[in-house]
């Protein structure tokens, strides 16, 4: 039985708050697409505003709706120069798909259904299917407004519809349960138009979008009948699982995608689907007292509660502190906590319910003022019971309706989206629902341990993952006339070759093992300028004896001196207590460094941490950069312990990087030893990356971050890097944010290098779909220019290479063409099969991976002005990944990027919420110049973020202000 609380008993919408609401694109921005256009050229204008569920990867040209044309660069040539090599790709052809002229139909209600599952129950009611029985073929059905059928039915089909009935309920005239279906032919599907712009013959229209969507329904509809589908995923019942925390579990499922393919131009049919192993995590299937207490358990080191009495004591309101004149009860941390579960579907479990079929949504946990510090629970949360009128409160129902005595009365109650209200241990989570949050790092371990296979391994599990997908007993399959192969795509590879690495006194060799040794190596540049003179160690929480922390500045001060680094003097050695405030402890260590060289302002500081705790870091890395504007150096307790020698490289690599220098280079293969390996012109290599704020414990989202990495020297191994806000969710980048970013830097560019303008600047974009190129182009390259036009006074030719690690795409090399655990060689590229028609791209694996199956990098080059050679433009993404500056392996991305996307994460310590949550006053002007979006039934987030606190406050020096924007201060 559903309880129907009173008006007065829910949450007003602005006491709600939702995990995802924010707010939309600054002024003069495009919105982001955030749908799936395949769904929405096909279909009446009606629908064309409304979003939908992005399910097959469409071309970048699929994009456009504003009638231009774009010009993507197309493939210039393949690479013919390097050793081909044999790989498998988890890629299946499709062999053959048959011209049947196929039909689509609009599937429509009347009156229009407020929920979307109600398009399926009437889809799958016995009126539509009876009279889809009238016709001799199959029907596909996806879900919504499409459906697809060989039978041409010209005549519209309306169907009545009583979903009470087909429930074995009375029917109720006039109840919304009532419904019409029309279904209307309004298209076919013909095969050619999709084959002609798979060979470059014609350009992107309506007509492939339609062929590209029902060839995505064909094969997903099979396995939906019997797996949960979630996007391009499926589980099956039996799926492998594990037990994550008590709160979550991850699972492996299938990954299945259908794709458009080079291989059109090997004899193939140019489409493809793409399997492999897909692990996700769901909620846990128990009681939601349980999850609860696991939840809170979990959110936070300062929780760790063992009773339900411990939990609903957290739960409780507390009093609100920016008034503390009158009780003013607020939410809870823990109690905030809660509002992961919003959304979560659960079912009712109690004597006298358990056989009840129904399913609920979390709407909110129940929350208001008017019930003070006690808060919503059990015993004071009233409704009125429709058949009698009588106001109970849940707690007293339980007891007279079914004599259930509930156990946990103090918990708060949950309000459902059907006005329903219920407590929370008569209710039981659903299973298979996506847990889409941020993992914490017990969890993330956990998972990657999960995750993690050899590449045997995983080939294995796709090939047992397509038999179970059953493509050759697939009826739908067969009625359409399509044919998938149940062997995985070979492909002739190339393998680049490997560079050497230079350093001041010598090269190192690493060949195709991706790894080579430090020891007896010079860097490349040292730390001339910035030596260390004027520097310290100090201790947080006294977590090392002053004898280890003596030991370890001499092994570290040694080490270092052996690279070829510069230091003067031994360092000053502070400790501080436990319960040391973080900011008072980097002021006293800052100036007792300074006292203790003559007045001399430290150029570095190094900080000891006991153990990996996040907030103690960015806290101190905040302390160091916005107020004193200098590097800092965090160890970890337990390796400053052991002091040894390897763990020392690893730090000076880090220390000479943020001092100035240069760990080491690729040289020129002809030229000299001082000759750059690939630019004759002056270039600037710019990278670019936005990372997404995560939702806290709190329901409070934090701000997109866009972080940009440029090249500083010839060879492009040194970066400096430059962070901005950009709103929230948004990945575009604000052009303002782009100039406060860049402006700058380019003027600082041209001072150091001694050049008025760069004559080629390569653009390396991270985490951008193909529905965003066009953006990239016109709001970001564009804004670029505007730039260099103003600064410069005149553009540089520009080269935009889109990367992405976010793809399902694996290598699996044939006979001796891997490494050891069967992964591929460092350098294997694939440009053929599993990339795109005729668009410039390819697939580069350049690290050799420690654990699991190596995923390579797909390079997308959207826009080329420099026309480097193929091949030399390879080898460059390839070989300048052995530049990466505090390794001595390569990296699986170019640095461009690796560097921006570490600038971004770094960055987060820059953000300016610390000091404005220590003033209230501080909030409450910050709040009134935000302005707000509003979702449904939840408060808001606001549209524009603050931006973040410069490089050194007032208690910074030039010396050290003035560089530390401009050197690897993130790395």
């Amino acid at each position: 039985m559903e309880h129907r609380p009173p008006n007065s008993g829910p949450a007003s919408g602005q006491q709600r708050m939702s995990q995802s609401a924010h707010g939309g694109p600054p002024a003069g921005m495009p919105p982001g697409l955030g749908y799936d256009p395949a769904r929405d050229r096909v279909e009446e204008a009606k629908r064309q505003e409304k979003e939908m569920p992005n399910r097959i990867d469409l071309p970048p040209e699929a994009y456009i709706f504003d009638g231009k044309k774009p010009i993507f660069a197309a493939r210039p040539t393949y690479n013919e120069k390097d050793k081909p090599i044999n790989i498998r790709v988890n890629q299946y052809r499709v062999e053959q798909a048959n011209a049947v002229k196929v039909y689509q139909y609009a599937v429509s209600l009347i009156p229009e259904p407020t929920k979307s599952i109600v398009y399926k129950k009437c889809w799958a009611s016995s009126a539509v299917q009876k009279e889809l029985e009238r016709q001799p073929k199959i029907w596909l059905y996806d879900g919504r407004s499409l459906a697809w059928s060989i039978c041409n039915q010209l005549a519209p089909v309306k169907i009545d519809i009583d979903l009470d009935v087909e429930q074995g309920k009375p029917s109720r005239p006039g109840h919304p349960n009532q419904f019409v279906m029309l279904i209307r032919q309004t298209s076919s599907i013909y095969l050619d138009s999709l084959l002609s712009y798979l060979r470059g013959k014609s350009g992107w229209d309506t007509h492939i979008l339609e062929c590209m969507n029902f060839f995505d329904h064909a094969l997903r509809q099979k396995p939906s009948q019997s797996m949960t589908a979630i996007r391009r995923n499926f589980y099956h019942p039996q799926a492998p699982k594990r037990d994550l925390d008590g709160t979550i579990c991850a699972a492996k499922g299938i990954y299945a995608a259908f794709r458009l393919s080079e291989s059109i131009r090997s004899g193939g049919s140019g489409l493809s689907i793409n399997v492999d192993v897909a692990n996700t995590t769901f909620w846990k299937d128990q009681t939601l007292d349980k999850l609860v207490m696991n939840l809170i358990n979990i959110s936070s080191d300062k929780w760790n509660v063992r009773t339900a009495l411990e939990a609903a004591e957290l739960l409780r309101p507390v009093q609100w502190h920016l008034n503390n004149k009158v009780n003013e009860p607020t939410q809870s941390d823990a109690f905030k906590v809660l509002r992961r579960l919003h959304k979560l579907r659960f079912k009712v479990s109690h004597r006298g319910k358990s056989d009840n079929g129904k399913t609920y949504t979390i709407a909110r946990f129940a929350w208001h003022q008017k019930y003070m510090f006690e808060g919503a629970h059990a015993k004071n949360y009233t409704f009125v019971v429709r058949k009698t009128g009588e106001t109970r409160t849940v707690y007293d129902h339980y007891m007279k309706q079914y004599d259930v005595p509930l156990q946990f009365p103090r918990y708060p109650v949950i309000e459902t989206t059907r006005d329903g209200a219920f407590p929370i241990e008569v209710c039981h989570i659903l299973p298979w629902q996506r847990y889409n949050f941020k993992l914490n790092g017990s969890q993330t371990s956990d998972m990657i341990k999960f995750a993690v296979t050899r590449p045997a391994e995983r080939a294995k599990n796709i090939a047992e993952n397509v038999k179970r997908l059953g493509w050759d007993s697939d009826e739908y399959l067969r009625e359409f006339g399509i044919r998938v192969s149940s062997e995985m795509s070979k492909v002739q590879a190339r393998l680049l070759k490997p560079p050497v690495v230079s350093y001041k006194n010598g090269n190192a060799n690493p060949g195709t093992s991706g790894r080579w040794d430090l020891r007896q190596k010079v860097f490349y540049t040292n730390n001339k300028g910035r030596e260390l003179r004027s520097w310290g160690i100090a201790v947080v929480d006294n977590c090392v004896d002053l004898p280890v922390i003596q030991n370890f500045a001499r092994v570290f001060m040694k080490t270092y001196k052996d690279h070829g680094g510069l230091v003067e003097k031994p360092p000053h050695l502070t400790c501080f207590p436990r319960g040391k405030d973080l900011g008072d402890a980097y002021f006293d260590a800052y100036n007792s460094t300074k006292n203790a060289n003559g007045g001399e302002d430290p150029v570095m500081m190094f900080w000891v941490l006991p153990n990996k705790n996040s907030f103690t870091y960015y806290r101190l890395k905040k302390s160091g950069e916005c107020r004193f504007g200098m590097v800092s150096q965090m160890l970890n307790a337990a390796h400053v312990t052991k002091a040894q020698p390897q763990y020392c490289s690893n730090v000076s690599m880090k220390v000479n990087a943020k001092l100035g220098g240069t760990t080491c280079r690729v040289p020129a293969e002809t030229g000299g030893p001082s000759a750059p390996a690939f630019f004759n012109q002056p270039t600037m290599i710019i990278g670019l990356d936005v990372s997404h704020g995560s939702t806290n414990m709190k329901g409070e989202l934090e701000p997109s971050m866009a972080a940009m990495s440029i090249s500083w020297d010839k060879d492009a191994a040194r970066y400096s890097a430059f962070c901005q806000t950009n709103g929230y969710r948004q990945e575009i980048v604000n052009p303002a944010r782009m100039t406060s970013m860049f402006d700058g830097a380019l003027r600082k560019w041209c001072e150091t290098l001694n050049c008025k303008v760069p004559s080629h600047v390569f653009y390396f974009r991270d985490g951008v779909s193909e529905g965003q190129f066009t953006q990239v182009m016109d709001y970001e390259v564009s804004e670029l220019k505007k730039i260099f036009e103003r600064r410069c006074g005149r553009v540089p030719k520009f080269t935009v290479i889109v990367a992405t690690k976010r793809h399902h795409i694996r290598f699996f090399p044939e006979g001796n063409s891997g490494d050891r655990n069967g992964n591929p060689l460092p350098g294997t590229l694939v440009e053929r099969e599993v990339t795109h028609p005729f668009h410039y791209d390819f697939y580069l694996c350049s690290h050799s991976a420690i654990q699991g199956t190596a995923r390579p990098v797909h390079y997308h080059i959207i826009h080329d002005e420099i026309k480097m050679p193929t091949s030399l433009l390879q080898k460059m993404i390839y070989q300048q990944c052995y530049q990466y500056a505090r390794s001595t392996t390569p990296v699986s991305l170019h640095p461009a990027v690796y560097y921006a996307h570490l600038a971004g994460d770094r960055a987060r310590a820059h953000e300016n919420v610390e000091s404005d949550r220590k003033d209230p006053e501080q909030i409450k002007k910050a709040l009134s110049n935000w302005t707000a979006k509003k979702s449904s039934g939840s408060t808001t987030h606001p549209t524009e973020s603050l931006p973040l606190l410069p490089f050194g406050a007032k208690e910074a020096v030039d010396k050290n202000k003035n560089f530390t924007p401009y050197t690897m201060w993130y790395i």
